[in-house]
């Protein structure tokens, strides 16, 4: 068959495809607009860099769009990692997808093979380029992925929270990592549905880690363990439970947004990493003066200096945070809020590690507030837990 022939019969079946309701392959169009190098901080320094001759541009995906479907119309978004270099979890959204129409896309060349940095860059190169062409509603797009995919849907979703209203991690999940206003900004406004199986080998780390852990540090949370399933993909009818538990906190997203629209993006809105940086000082500067909030403050000067550290922001952000040292009012406030907010953090890691089985870790956290906070109750609390740990 002639080439131009064959591309042309190519080319009708991916419209065919589309019209039908598939996904068809999509090239990335140009390289993230997303500060994806922050994103990739809690890796390793070698896991974190590119392949030579990485390029945006040779990169693929599936993407599926509903019939009918306007690029100017608000949508929502499933984007799905893959733990094999192939797309994924088509047959599990299908129906969600066609039903709610929803956008859906996967990229190629992203599974666990893949360097955890260079894999966190395809996903961010496929959301930016979808988002390019498509009125993307944040507040609706949720990241998720299978087994090792799963874990890289929490790391990219935990460190980028203004571009998703939850995250779905199945059958395996990954910690929080990071500066500490991501945290408060998971509590503000992501849900996460840890989805696991009846047999999953990952079963435990999700009932018993990382699920109780979220709820106790106030980050809205539910735990799916699906009857007769393995370490697989749950079933279209699990998804369709998940989405509509996420649908019931979109009121609550849309609030926040509303209420602090400097930590949120618009679908048209793709911050630089200065601009970025710029809004959470302006924010920062906001909260001092709340004495409700004056520790969201300081942990929003302490994310730019620690994201962006050689940055005009940062020294902003180091400059801002030496001025309420000098300030024994806000010193006496942070100290209060700061120290509620991290033993709670601390602790109830701590508590998590220990159900999970991980001893050594549980003792190290609790040794942390020990030393943060000698001389105090928490620390003869700390003490004493570790006395305990100690004697299993």
């Amino acid at each position: 068959m002639p080439g131009r022939l064959l591309t042309l019969l190519v080319a009708l079946l991916l419209i065919a495809d589309n019209a039908l309701g598939q996904p068809a392959d999509r090239t990335i169009s140009a390289a993230t607009r997303l500060d994806w190098e922050s994103t990739v901080q809690g890796f390793k320094p070698a896991e974190r860099k590119l392949a030579a001759g990485y390029d945006s541009a040779k990169q693929k995906y599936q993407l599926f769009v509903p019939k009918g479907h306007r690029k100017e119309q608000p949508a929502a978004l499933v984007l799905f990692i893959s733990p094999s270099d192939q797309p994924g979890g088509w047959a599990s959204w299908k129906a969600y997808c066609e039903k709610g129409g929803v956008l859906f896309a996967s990229p190629y060349g992203a599974g666990n093979s893949t360097a955890p940095g260079q894999r966190a860059r395809i996903a961010l190169d496929v959301l930016d380029d979808v988002r390019r062409q498509y009125a993307i509603d944040p507040d609706q797009t949720y990241i998720t992925g299978f087994s090792g995919g799963g874990r890289m849907a929490c790391a990219i979703g935990f460190a980028l929270p203004e571009y998703f209203g939850g995250v779905i991690p199945l059958c395996g999940t990954n910690p929080f990592s990071g500066p500490t206003y991501l945290r408060h900004r998971a509590e503000e406004r992501l849900s996460v549905a840890f989805v696991t199986g009846e047999t999953d080998m990952n079963r435990k780390e999700n009932e018993v880690y990382m699920e109780p852990w979220f709820e106790e540090i106030g980050i809205r949370s539910k735990l799916w363990v699906v009857p007769k399933l393995g370490h697989a993909i749950p079933p279209a009818s699990v998804v369709s439970e998940v989405h509509a538990w996420l649908a019931e906190d979109l009121k609550r997203r849309r609030e926040d947004a509303k209420a602090r629209p400097k930590l949120a993006v618009a679908h048209d809105d793709t911050p630089s990493a200065a601009e970025q940086a710029t809004r959470l000082i302006d924010v920062a500067g906001a909260d001092l003066k709340d004495p409700a909030r004056t520790w969201r403050g300081v942990a929003l000067l302490q994310g730019v200096a620690q994201r962006w550290p050689k940055s005009q922001g940062a020294n902003q952000a180091r400059a801002m945070l030496q001025k309420v040292s000098d300030d024994e009012t806000l010193l006496l406030r942070i100290e209060k809020q700061g120290t509620a907010d991290e033993v709670k953090s601390l602790s109830a890691q701590a508590k998590a590690l220990e159900r999970f089985g991980a001893i050594p870790k549980a003792i190290e956290a609790w040794e942390l507030l020990a030393k943060n906070y000698e001389g105090t109750p928490v620390a003869a609390t700390a003490q004493e837990n570790i006395k305990r740990l100690r004697a299993k």
